[in-house]
């Protein structure tokens, strides 16, 4: 208790220079504190994105890629078909860890008007969370009760010079029904040979094929991109007989942007919490050598050198504390002033081929704002820490140097 209170006295006794020096500190913990804040806004808005644009994290199918042909009747003849899960899976898969969301599909070689092309069943509430839904150029996407209603792609619909709202005849192929459906709505994907594709509900796909109860892949949506390679894992120990497959590389170039991100961020707040440091070292050496006496009165009346460096110790940290309390203050405000006062600067355009945000009506999402802070606990807790070691640190060449004076030549200094 001697040595705070001492040490709390020394600086309120010279509050000018303790507000000096610990404004170095403030300035390199709110530049941390600010840069922190925006790579945890990035990352945690990275992954929203990923996770609304950026189409399944992970697919599950059959281990047995291909079945029997489902029948000729097109121009292809029989073409082979995905071999087909149990839907009930999809349950399973929900359960385990670090899953976010799961869409199972059906998809099979259908025909319109001749034309051979995929049919895909769908769950459309479930699908717009996995994927992000369609790029929807005309009409509307799917919805739970859209039964009899198809989207087509547009390469498709030129093709057969099709139109919104006209009915289709859609075939199955032998072993599977005939029905007519209602063109409701138009997708683009930038990729013409993707566009020979259509939507239909998942119902209404194994109604026509007949086949209930199964799906041919599961699509899941992970909580975070990182941990894509964990849950595929876990799927393959959790369900057999299934085989996963991964966008890895989008998932591993995003980690390691940000993990870029956080380097580069944390360096530049570093050199200047280091050049904060200079003034504690230097306020510290000042205040060693103007209580010359001082130090020596203390050691004559018994202060022990450990006493003495608890006394510069104690200070030093003080500065510090202070120095990351009002950093961190300081950052919190200027974290979300930071991106109006550089509006563009962080934002980037974007415009995933055949994806878009379930928000936005079917329009190419453009513009993304990825600056927005994100404060949390482990930063304010890193940012506070990084202050006081600092001010430790700092202080400790200082204490170490008072603790070693000599009482007889302290006293005789004026």
């Amino acid at each position: 208790m001697f040595a705070w209170s001492l040490a709390i006295r020394n600086l309120r006794r010279r509050r000018l220079r303790t507000a000096l020096t610990a404004s170095g500190i403030v300035v390199g913990i709110s530049m941390m504190f600010i840069l922190l804040s925006l790579v945890s806004g990035m990352e945690a808005q990275t992954r929203s994105m990923i996770r609304a644009l950026g189409g399944a994290d992970i697919t599950v199918s059959n281990s047995t890629s291909f079945r029997g042909g489902m029948g000729g009747g097109g121009p292809f003849g029989a073409l082979p078909s995905p071999s087909t899960l149990d839907a009930s899976i999809a349950e399973v898969i929900s359960g385990i860890p670090g899953v976010y969301a799961v869409s199972p599909q059906f998809s099979f070689s259908g025909s319109i008007s001749g034309r051979r092309i995929t049919i895909y069943g769908i769950e459309p509430a479930s699908y717009e969370i996995v994927t992000g839904g369609l790029n929807i150029v005309e009409g509307r996407f799917l919805a739970e009760n859209s039964n009899g209603e198809i989207i087509v792609g547009n390469a498709l619909m030129e093709f057969l010079n099709l139109t919104l709202g006209q009915t289709v005849s859609l075939s199955a192929g032998q072993g599977g029904k005939e029905r007519t459906f209602n063109i409701i709505g138009v997708f683009e994907t930038g990729m013409v040979f993707q566009e020979y594709a259509a939507y239909i509900t998942l119902a209404d796909a194994q109604d026509i094929t007949g086949e209930y109860g199964v799906v041919t892949q599961i699509l899941v949506k992970c909580e975070d991109p990182s941990i894509v390679s964990d849950v595929a894992s876990l799927i393959l120990s959790t369900v057999p007989g299934v085989r996963v497959t991964t966008p890895t590389a989008v998932i591993q170039q995003a980690s390691q942007t940000l993990n870029t991100l956080t380097m580069f961020f944390a360096t530049i707040g570093l050199v200047a919490l280091f050049a904060g440091s200079f003034g504690v070292v230097n306020t510290m050496i000042m205040s060693v050598t103007e209580r010359t006496r001082e130090i020596g009165v203390l050691k004559a009346i018994g202060a022990k050198n450990h006493q003495i460096m608890k006394v510069f110790l104690a200070e030093s940290l003080l500065i510090g504390l202070i120095g990351g309390g009002v950093g961190v203050a300081a950052g919190g405000i200027l974290a979300y002033l930071f991106p109006m006062l550089t509006s563009g600067l962080f934002s980037v355009g974007a415009s995933p081929f055949g994806m878009r945000n379930a928000g936005l009506s079917g329009r190419a999402i453009s513009n993304i704002r990825l600056a927005t802070p994100a404060i949390t606990p482990t930063n304010i807790a890193i940012c506070f820490s990084l202050g006081a070691l600092v001010g430790i640190l700092a202080g400790l060449y200082p204490a170490w140097r008072a603790s070693r004076m000599k009482p007889v030549e302290a006293l005789r200094h004026v």
